[in-house]
């Protein structure tokens, strides 16, 4: 019920009930008022008691005029059914009553809501303390408004409302989607709405970000609605724009500069901000001048002809992650023009093609000084933008063009102070066909593109022949000078296996950790055809999986393999000949140490190679079995993230010690350059004499194990 102003008291009220009804009227009311009071437990007043006065059969009215009657099905089903009369009209529990006496007060249970208002821009609807104002919008318990949605809003922002149902979010609501913001989405509760002006806003420009990103940086609202960017909010932060919004400059770009702020229309749409006609306008809000020539730039004629596929502001500045030109991660810096800027429109031929433009213009600047230059990484050296222009590019036949002929001398001489009008006179973008030189230069070429593979081709000839002699004549001085024995025949076909399983799979690995490398590039012309470098990848794995599981086998069931595992485990001789070993590299000992079989370098690479081997080849099976994983193990994105990771970083690992450590001692030290023989043979060099223990392997004539060295094999 509504605040009674000047309502008749409850006396006026029993004497306008009929004259017939007089006796029957004062038993009713003897039993509704006066029995109460005598009960001390007895609700003092019900709502049957209230709505013989204010049921809508009565028609009773203020002094006002105003309608003081209540419907009882109307207030059932609004928010307060719950409650009776005299909850909210405490004094209409008295036997009289009048409008002072028993009017409600919302404020008495929504408190918070008031508070929240008295803060609020709609402070200004009224006093937040007086239910008039509550009511106003609220409506009393005959009239139950709708106080959710844009209609409710447009009581007051009409025009508002127009533009939110004509937007991309009010079409979508319109059709149902539950999912689009509607006014309380963005500017928060009705009670606890803030101007844009004030901070705490959530329309404020520093935070509105936050607001448009609670679904536009929603993964699942992007993969829901595929999103064409799915954290554009991300990406603003970082941008030039999102850091003076932060830092307190209200003046730079937000969300609602660009896209709007009730009229936010598709970017398919033409009258939308972002419309790719539009985006030099709206940009051009903050940045007119750079906007006013960019409307006479060759670009800017052509967008607003409807050549869409012209550049436009986020063609080479992006859209939200707009960097400054200063900044190196920015299309548009200096060392980037050429290569992300110009080069998205310029180096497709197809595009080129259809508007009949030269395609050669990218590359020939690559090929050029100034283009090879800028690829070493000289900040200073000329790009696209150092010739054309920035924003004011025009054709080269249009007088303003900085590349047009009478101006050559000038642009050139940005750089190159001494340049003249003859500087200028040669062609810029040309391609092998009319470059200077014409048939001279391309006997040349042709020259060279014989010469050089036929000159390396018969030195690589030479050098291999060398390589087979002198290789030849070692092996046999191998032979007569035989050393002890390292490797047997069926150790040897297991490092064999390992060599050639660990170098391809180096190869295959990294290929695909890095696409774009040389390594890369034999495998990618296959990808299209055939993945070979995965199945090359995995086929050596099996293999390297294999040998493994027959070393395992090879040391448990051969002598010779039992005999192996007892040499490679470790002890406290190891630790003492390593600190000897740095000792005599120091100079502090004259002699190093006396190695067994094995020694602490040998050890620690084999032990290295077994967690290496296992650890690779666990990970390398679970990223095989990725589709199983996924569906069969709980949390399968967590345990594939680890294997991938552990099988990339040991890896790097397992390269560089080979490259460091195992290659060093097989093929850089001095004492055995160009290569440890061992892993053909099986004999060590005959520099290494190791003490070694009821070997018979190894007790060949000249031997360290022979008889005649000593019994422990000592020379």
């Amino acid at each position: 019920m509504g605040t009674h102003a000047g309502e008749l008291p409850a006396e006026r009220c029993f004497a306008a009930i009929p004259a017939r009804s007089r006796l029957f009227s004062s038993l009713l009311w003897f039993i509704l008022f006066v029995i109460p009071l005598l009960i001390p437990n007895a609700r003092a007043q019900q709502a049957s008691d209230c709505l013989l006065c204010h049921g809508p059969s009565t028609g009773l009215k203020n002094s006002q005029g105003k309608d003081i009657t209540v419907s009882p099905s109307a207030h059932m089903k609004g928010p307060h059914g719950s409650l009776g009369c005299v909850d909210c009209h405490a004094g209409a529990a008295a036997q009289t009553h009048n409008a002072k006496t028993a009017s409600a007060s919302c404020i008495a249970c929504h408190a918070d809501a008031a508070k929240d208002m008295a803060a609020g821009a709609h402070a200004a609807l009224g006093n937040p303390g007086d239910s008039q104002t509550c009511i106003a919008c609220h409506g009393t318990g005959n009239v139950a408004k709708a106080v959710a949605g844009p209609q409710f809003c447009a009581t007051c922002h009409a025009t508002e409302v127009e533009q939110y149902h004509a937007s991309i979010h009010g079409r979508d609501r319109d059709h149902g989607n539950a999912d689009v913001p509607t006014c309380q989405s963005c500017h928060g509760s009705a009670h606890a709405a803030l101007p844009s002006s004030d901070p705490h806003s959530p329309v404020n420009k520093r935070n509105l970000p936050d607001t448009c990103g609670s679904c536009h940086s929603n993964p699942q609202l992007a993969a829901k609605y595929m999103f064409t960017e799915v954290r554009p909010v991300e990406a603003y932060r970082l941008s030039v724009h999102g850091r003076a919004t932060q830092q307190g400059n209200l003046n730079a770009a937000s969300c609602s500069d660009c896209h709007g702020t009730h009229d936010i229309l598709p970017v398919s749409d033409p009258h939308s901000k972002i419309w790719k006609q539009n985006v030099a306008a709206t940009c051009g809000q903050c940045h007119a001048a750079v906007y006013n020539t960019y409307a006479q730039s060759i670009h800017g004629q052509a967008v607003a002809k409807g050549v869409l596929q012209a550049a436009t502001c986020t063609d080479c500045h992006r859209e939200h992650d707009i960097l400054a030109p200063g900044n190196p991660g920015s299309p548009v810096y200096m060392a980037n023009v050429s290569q992300q800027a110009c080069s998205h429109c310029h180096a497709d031929t197809e595009l080129m093609a259809g508007f009949n433009l030269p395609q050669n213009r990218v590359p020939t600047y690559e090929d050029s000084y100034h283009g090879l230059a800028a690829r070493e990484g000289r900040q200073t050296v000329a790009n696209c933008a150092s010739c054309h222009g920035v924003h004011n590019i025009y054709p080269s036949s249009d007088p303003r063009s900085t590349v047009n002929h009478a101006n050559l001398s000038r642009t050139c001489g940005q750089c190159h102070a001494d340049a003249g009008r003859r500087f200028a006179i040669g062609p810029v973008h040309v391609m092998s066909k009319t470059t200077p030189g014409g048939r001279v230069l391309d006997f040349v070429k042709l020259f060279y593109f014989i010469v050089i593979p036929v000159t390396l081709g018969l030195m690589l000839l030479h050098n291999a022949l060398d390589l087979r002699r002198k290789a030849r004549a070692v092996l046999a001085h191998y032979r007569q000078h035989p050393g002890q024995i390292r490797l047997t025949l069926s150790e040897r076909w297991q490092h064999a296996l390992l060599l050639v399983s660990f170098i391809v799979l180096v190869i295959t690995g990294f290929a695909l950790k890095y696409p774009h490398s040389l390594l890369a590039a034999p495998f990618l012309r296959w990808e299209h055809l055939f993945p070979v470098r995965g199945w090359l990848h995995r086929i050596a794995g099996v293999v390297l999986i294999g040998a493994s599981v027959y070393h395992v086998v090879y040391l448990s069931v051969k002598k010779s393999g039992r005999r192996w595992l007892k040499d490679m485990v470790p002890d406290l001789r190891d630790a003492k000949e390593a600190i000897q070993t740095v000792e005599y590299n120091l100079g502090r000992l004259e002699q190093p140490p006396h190695y067994r079989r094995f020694n602490y370098v040998e050890k620690a690479e084999y032990w290295a190679l077994v967690w290496g081997t296992a650890v690779m080849a666990i990970t390398g099976v679970l990223l095989w079995l990725n589709d199983w994983i996924l569906a069969h193990l709980p949390h399968p994105a967590s345990i594939l993230a680890i294997s991938t990771a552990i099988h990339f970083y040991e890896a790097i690992l397992a390269t560089l010690a080979i490259l460091i450590w195992h290659f060093y001692a097989v093929i850089f030290d001095p004492d055995i350059y160009p290569v440890k023989w061992t892993f053909l043979t099986g004999r060590a060099p005959e520099h290494e004499v190791r003490e070694v223990k009821d070997d018979s392997t190894s007790k060949a004539p000249g031997s360290a194990a022979d008889p005649g060295s000593g019994s422990d094999g000592k020379p």
